[in-house]
């Protein structure tokens, strides 16, 4: 229920685990969402480390809104928004989730269009969509819009085929033909083993004969990283 999670230095060897948890309640029409911080004070250095001090729970504001759009403009108005208000921070969201559905859709789709994320932030984006697909049984809309989600070639923009939550910095097929060494001559990539293991570089044209030594590749000025993907084969992303 709680993901953040911050250590501060206490007096006398103690610590304080501190928690940022949110609740989005309605009533008469109106919505509400409450900030709450839980503190828990322990010390690393005792023996008996399940000895820990009552928790402290501190109400730090209550806003309210007109409308679930309102709600989620408010959330979605800083440009890194998806770690300050991450998915499973905020309690009751799949209670309204067929009017957030769409809105969300459109957020994460713009975040992944920018790529000004990095290679860690994108969970906290993926929270977000994880949403639509844990309650996409919960009405066809939910499910329509669960279908929406996209990913970018990180070269030339373009969506791709399919939703590609694992990779989205990846180049798309096209840009794939692209590739270049630094002296702007073709390459290409291949699992290196069996069973779509491992990664080797080879100058196209070569029958898989002429090695390229290295999993830096580009296009143009951008500079792009050749790996093995989780399940087989080759992705090449954007290097950060």
């Amino acid at each position: 229920m709680n993901i953040f999670s911050k250590l501060f230095g206490g007096s006398n060897n103690s610590k304080e685990q501190v928690y940022i948890h949110y609740v989005l309640y309605d009533s008469k029409n109106v919505y509400y969402l409450k900030k709450m911080k839980k503190t828990i004070l322990f010390f690393p250095d005792r023996i008996n480390t399940n000895a820990l001090s009552e928790a402290k729970i501190r109400h730090v504001f209550t806003k309210k809104f007109r409308s679930l759009l309102d709600f989620w403009n408010y959330l979605t108005k800083s440009k890194k928004w998806y770690l300050e208000y991450q998915a499973n921070s905020i309690e009751n969201l799949e209670k309204y989730i067929e009017i957030l559905a769409p809105l969300i859709v459109k957020s994460t789709n713009e975040l992944r269009r920018k790529m000004e994320f990095s290679g860690q932030e994108i969970y906290s984006i993926a929270g977000w969509d994880n949403l639509l697909f844990q309650h996409k049984e919960k009405s066809a809309l939910v499910f329509k819009e669960s279908q929406k989600l996209k990913t970018y070639c990180a070269n030339c923009k373009v969506a791709n085929d399919g939703f590609r939550q694992r990779y989205p910095k990846s180049i798309c097929h096209q840009c794939r033909l692209k590739i270049t060494d630094k002296n702007g001559r073709n390459v290409e990539f291949f699992n290196s083993e069996g069973l779509g293991f491992g990664c080797q570089g080879y100058y196209s044209g070569t029958n898989q004969q002429e090695k390229y030594e290295s999993n830096t590749c580009y296009i143009q000025e951008k500079e792009f990283i050749a790996e093995e993907a989780r399940f087989g084969g080759i992705v090449i992303n954007l290097k950060e």
